[in-house]
């Protein structure tokens, strides 16, 4: 008798707990309708999913199904508190990497070290050889700036094993040869290993680390004279929290600052193009970022296909930067010294090289990537060699 009253119980309260998280469920999905559905998450600094739209073949193929679940999933109420409290369970239980991104000593949020695709970097080395032979008048300058898990491998959590991305630089720089002048950033950059050097909740570089490494570089790109006593910084921002942050869900409280690097003296007026978004600006800085999420926008207003920079410098060089993100906070430094400076990220550009090359009168060219994206980008070769025969 007593076994059945017990079993009877347990029935009774296994039953209340089913009813309970199921009328749980139900209020979640009537406030899930009720509340609009967000556009942008700012704690992850990315566009959220939006209702799909249904029909007969997204149904039969499960595409409808897939994006469903990315929605429901995005528009959870209140996910951002539930992402937060998965992250801080994640932490407690010793976890040292989430969404892909290394939680390293001190808060330090570092990227995995990509490795090329089979065939992908010969294919943008071959590109690049290419346009070295179909230029030859000008010369052209390599650098690839290490990702922070190279330079910081010491602020990886215990037993995170990365590949060694210098190896990597050094095999692309003896497939250039002689085609191209290499900088070496990597070892630029460890000389001042103890210093900030990148964000600790972004991916980019430091503008300090920036500046260190374009004074090594002056020389190579034909600046002369001494540069280090011809620019002054200053503070734009304290309160930069970057992208690995978002990404991670680690480190959203950390408050950053952001520097920009200005010449000390002489005239330093310019005029801004953005080309495909025919838009001109007389700065190179564009302070309206700082009100944003993404304040590492505040260098040249953020990653765009085609900017063309006219200066007032009195030199006849003109200098062609083919880059990703990194040589946004970089390109400042060069304005003095080049009567124009014309920007392309083949990430954005439709065009070609050959485009490029008929509408400029190029004197110079500066390839400056990351090393994670410049092995991973298969959009730099189409660029080089599209329209070539």
């Amino acid at each position: 008798m007593m076994r059945q009253r017990k079993r009877k119980k347990t029935g009774y309260a296994e039953g209340l707990t089913g009813k309970i998280f199921v009328l749980l469920l139900l209020v979640i999905m009537a406030v899930n309708l009720v509340i609009p559905d967000r556009k942008m998450s700012e704690q992850e600094d990315r566009v959220l999913e939006t209702l799909p739209g249904i029909n007969m073949s997204t149904v039969m193929n499960g595409d409808f199904m897939e994006q469903w679940e990315g929605y429901m999933s995005d528009q959870f109420v209140g996910r951002d508190l539930w992402r937060s409290l998965r992250v801080s369970l994640d932490r407690l239980g010793g976890k040292r990497m989430e969404n892909g991104v290394y939680i390293g000593k001190d808060g330090q949020l570092l990227e995995d070290i990509e490795v090329p695709e089979e065939g992908q970097l010969s294919a943008n080395m071959d590109a690049i050889r290419s346009f070295t032979e179909t230029y030859p008048d000008v010369p052209v300058t390599m650098m690839l700036i290490p990702d922070a898990a190279t330079v910081l491998s010491g602020s990886l959590p215990a037993f995170a094993a990365v590949e060694d991305q210098r190896q990597l630089f050094g095999l692309a720089e003896r497939e250039l040869g002689d085609d191209v002048a290499w900088v070496d950033a990597a070892s630029i950059l460890n000389e001042h290993a103890s210093e900030k050097l990148y964000y600790k909740t972004d991916s980019h570089w430091t503008t300090q680390a920036a500046f260190y490494v374009f004074q090594e570089a002056a020389p190579v790109l034909g600046i002369e004279g001494e540069v280090a006593d011809n620019f002054v910084s200053y503070t734009v921002t304290d309160s930069f929290n970057g992208r690995l942050a978002a990404k991670s869900g680690v480190g959203l409280s950390e408050q950053e600052t952001i520097d920009i690097y200005v010449p000390n003296e002489g005239d330093d007026d310019v005029v801004v193009n953005y080309v495909d978004e025919a838009k001109k600006t007389t700065s190179l800085y564009d302070s309206s970022a700082l009100e944003e999420r993404d304040k590492y926008a505040v260098f040249l207003g953020g990653s765009t296909s085609l900017v063309d920079i006219r200066t007032v410098s009195t030199s006849e060089r003109r200098l062609l930067v083919v880059k990703d993100s990194f040589a946004e906070c970089f390109i400042p430094f060069l304005a003095p010294y080049y009567r124009e400076i014309v920007v392309v990220d083949p990430r954005y550009y439709g065009g070609t090289m050959a485009d490029i090359m008929d509408a400029y009168r190029i004197t110079d060219a500066l390839i400056l990537y990351s090393g994670n994206n410049f092995f991973t980008d298969n959009n730099i070769s189409g660029m080089f060699t599209g329209g070539q025969s």
